[in-house]
C-alpha cells in the first residue's frame, strides 16, 4: 500500500515537473516570438537611429543602430532635467530658489525665452522654459546655478551618465548646442536609457511635458511644447497615450525625437534621431509606439 502511494506521489510530482517545465517553455516562445514578431514587423524607419523601450522593465524591445553615438541636440537636455529633479529631490536646491543669469546664459542661441543679464528669475521658470520650450539659455543658467560654471556642469553630466550606465555618450554642455570645443553626443540606446531613468525615478516630469503650453511666473512669458504631438490636429501625428519627451535638432543631429505614452497602464518609451524633416521624427516616432502597443 505503502508503495502505490509512494508510485502515485512521484507520478505526480513528475506531472507536475512536466507541466510546470511546458509552461516555462511556453513562456520562453511567446517572448521570443514577441521579439521576432516585433523585428518581422518593423519596416527599417526613416532615421538615422532608433529605439523601443519598455518604461517597466527597461528592456529593449527594437533597436535600429541603437550602439552608435550620434549628435544629440537638445535631447540632452534630458541629463540636464535630471541632475535637477535630483537636486531637488535631494534638498540641495528649491524650485523658489532665485538663479542670477549669466551674460553667458542670456546669450545662448537657438531656442530662447527672454532671459536679460544680471535680473533673477525662479529655478521653476528655468525648468519649464526648457522642459517644454527647449529654451537654451534657461538651461545654460541651470547648469551655472547648479554646477558653477558650463565646463563644470558638463563635468557633472559625464559623472551622472556614467552613474547611470550610459556607456556611449560624451556631454560638453547643458543644451547639445553645437561649439568649436565640441557637442553631445549619444547612442539611441544611451537616450532610451536616460528617458527610462527619467520617467521612473522622476514620474511627475510628464505631467510638465504632456502641456501643450506653460506661462513663466516671472515674465508672464507663454511657452508653447517643441512636441507637436501634442498640438497636432493632424491624425498622422496623433498618438494616445502621448505625454513626453524632448525634442531635439542641429544640422549635424537631425531631427530627433525622444517621446513616451502610456496606455492601459503601460508606458513605452521610444527614441528617433537623424530624420531629415521635422514632421518626420513625430510620424516615425507614431510608427514606432503603434507599433509597440499592438504587441503585449
Amino acid at each position: 500500500m505503502k508503495r502505490k502511494k509512494g508510485r502515485r506521489l512521484l507520478l505526480l510530482m513528475l506531472i507536475a515537473g512536466i507541466a510546470g517545465m511546458w509552461t516555462w517553455i511556453q513562456a520562453g516562445e511567446e517572448k521570443e516570438s514577441f521579439l521576432s514578431g516585433l523585428d518581422r514587423a518593423f519596416f527599417k524607419l526613416d532615421a538615422r537611429a532608433a529605439v523601443l523601450v519598455d518604461a517597466e522593465t527597461g528592456d529593449v524591445l527594437y533597436e535600429q543602430d541603437g550602439e552608435t553615438p550620434y549628435p544629440v541636440a537638445s535631447m540632452s537636455k534630458m541629463m540636464t532635467e535630471y541632475i535637477l529633479l535630483e537636486a531637488i529631490r535631494d534638498k540641495r536646491v528649491t524650485w523658489e530658489d532665485s538663479v542670477e543669469v549669466s551674460e553667458n546664459a542670456a546669450t545662448a542661441e537657438g531656442a530662447r525665452v527672454s532671459l536679460r543679464a544680471g535680473e533673477v528669475y525662479p529655478l521653476r521658470d528655468l525648468y519649464e522654459a526648457m522642459a517644454v520650450g527647449s529654451a537654451n539659455n534657461a538651461a545654460v543658467a541651470i547648469g551655472e546655478y547648479l554646477a558653477g560654471s558650463t565646463t563644470n556642469f558638463a563635468a557633472l553630466m559625464n559623472q551622472k551618465a556614467q552613474e547611470l550606465g550610459l556607456k556611449s555618450s560624451q556631454f560638453v554642455n547643458a543644451t547639445g548646442l553645437v561649439y568649436s570645443y565640441g557637442q553631445n553626443q549619444m547612442s539611441a540606446k544611451d537616450v532610451g536609457l536616460l528617458a527610462y531613468r527619467l520617467v521612473n525615478d522622476f514620474p511627475e516630469i510628464v505631467e510638465l511635458t504632456s502641456d501643450p503650453q506653460v506661462q513663466l511666473i516671472s515674465t508672464g512669458e507663454k511657452v508653447t511644447n517643441t512636441n507637436l504631438m501634442l498640438l497636432s490636429q493632424n491624425e498622422s501625428l496623433r498618438v494616445p497615450g502621448m505625454d513626453g519627451l524632448k525634442t531635439g535638432f542641429t544640422d549635424e543631429a537631425g531631427y530627433c525625437f525622444t517621446g513616451t505614452a502610456k496606455r492601459e497602464g503601460r508606458r513605452l518609451i521610444s527614441v528617433v534621431m537623424g530624420t531629415d524633416t521635422e514632421v518626420g521624427r513625430f510620424t516615425e516616432t507614431k510608427k514606432l509606439l503603434e507599433k509597440g502597443f499592438s504587441y503585449r
